[in-house]
């Protein structure tokens, strides 16, 4: 449905959203949802459950969880052990916190900032490489000029 529509005809739009949640396209901005209150509840609810449930699961062999998460995130394969660790550690904290406050935006950062490490690593960037200077160095410009 439109934007528009909620103003012509919010009489039709709350009776399609009383069937399932509607999904309202706008012209300059992103398309909204408009849903039951109850039906947005119980969608938070289960995932909240959800992320309590695989907390818990996990918590007894990250190890294996970890190489579990090759699957879905198959660029996995280019951190360390020691790094797929961490990613699953913080995945599964970052996912709980997220689910208890219903907002995951968070969940979505971890995951990309870790997606961003795996590709460097994957270009042959690593930080182990460089030497960092502790005290600025003079260099002449790479083309002569100044």
């Amino acid at each position: 449905m439109k934007f528009s529509d909620l103003s012509r005809d919010s009489k039709a739009v709350a009776a399609a959203a009383d069937r399932g949640p509607v999904t309202i396209t706008r012209r300059d901005g992103d398309e909204l949802v408009l849903m039951r209150k109850a039906e947005a509840d119980a969608d938070r609810a289960g995932l909240a459950l959800a992320a309590q449930i695989v907390a818990v699961a996990v918590s007894d062999w990250p190890s294996s969880f970890a190489a579990r998460l090759h699957e879905p995130f198959p660029w996995m394969i280019f951190l360390s052990d020691a790094e797929q660790e961490a990613f699953a550690d913080e995945l599964v904290r970052t996912a709980r916190a997220c689910a208890s406050v219903a907002q995951f935006e968070p969940l979505s950062t971890v995951i990309h900032a870790w997606m961003s490490t795996a590709q460097a690593k994957a270009a042959g960037w690593d930080r182990t490489e460089y030497v960092w200077l502790d005290e600025q160095v003079e260099v002449e410009r790479p083309d002569g000029g100044e």
